[in-house]
């Protein structure tokens, strides 16, 4: 099984999910920009192109500091930059290569590629109420970012959306009892054009740092497809266990 990264995008970048408490996200929203006393520009933190993570993560939106969801769009340039600064614990980073936007912005900083199990927008998990239903087959690409990093993804931003409402219905919907209802109220919600139509992304990469993050046939890619099965189940399915450095 190939990792892949699958996004919402378009001609002029990709967008990522963020939960942040009021503060921040009110700031950001109608400034365009982060920014504000409460936010820490180069703080560690965590992106992910998948809503339905980000919606679990977060407890769609319920979580103390995490009750609002911001869909942040980066150009596909900037995307690619950070990426290029990115290790992955099962493939490692080519020393020997940092884009000249990184280099002079990130001081030396790293960041994580993380793959994680993906989550089922349109259906719960039986198991777990009031969680999506995970996808035993699907790895979702999380980003760690810390120090100048963080600070090149914050400046790197071309829109800014709350998209905290959407969070909150498909939650409603996540809630129904049956799965029949579940799967009525969000074919509901698809209609409306309120869920995202994410969709395979190749960022621009060199094809061995392609291969060291799992996204190309190889050695980390064969790991990444291990993980949870034993020898390769290094990364946890919490952003808490990947340290970043």
């Amino acid at each position: 099984m190939l990792s892949k990264i699958r996004a919402e995008q378009d001609e002029e970048g990709v967008n990522f999910y963020q939960a942040f408490n009021s503060a921040i996200a009110d700031y950001a929203v109608e400034n365009q920009r982060f920014g504000g006393d409460d936010f820490k520009p180069i703080r560690t933190t965590w992106i992910k192109p998948s809503f339905t993570r980000v919606l679990y993560r977060s407890g769609y939106a319920t979580k103390p500091n995490q009750e609002r969801i911001l869909k942040v769009k980066l150009s596909h340039e900037a995307f690619a930059a950070i990426l290029s600064a990115c290790r992955c614990p099962e493939g490692g980073l080519d020393e020997t290569y940092a884009p000249a936007a990184v280099s002079r912005s990130s001081a030396g900083s790293r960041g994580v590629v993380q793959w994680d199990p993906e989550r089922d927008l349109m259906m719960f998990d039986p198991k777990k109420k009031n969680v999506p239903r995970k996808m035993l087959r699907e790895r979702s690409i999380q980003i760690g970012l810390q120090g100048g990093l963080s600070e090149l993804y914050v400046v790197s931003a071309l829109s800014i959306e709350d998209v905290t409402e959407r969070a909150h219905e498909v939650g409603r919907a996540h809630k129904c009892k049956k799965e029949k209802d579940c799967e009525a109220a969000m074919q509901t919600l698809k209609q409306e054009g309120i869920l995202p139509l994410e969709r395979d992304y190749v960022p621009d990469l060199r094809e061995d740092h392609k291969l060291r993050l799992g996204l190309l046939p190889g050695e980390a890619a064969d790991r990444i497809a291990r993980l949870g099965m034993g020898e390769a189940a290094k990364i946890k399915d919490v952003n808490q266990d990947v340290k970043i450095s």
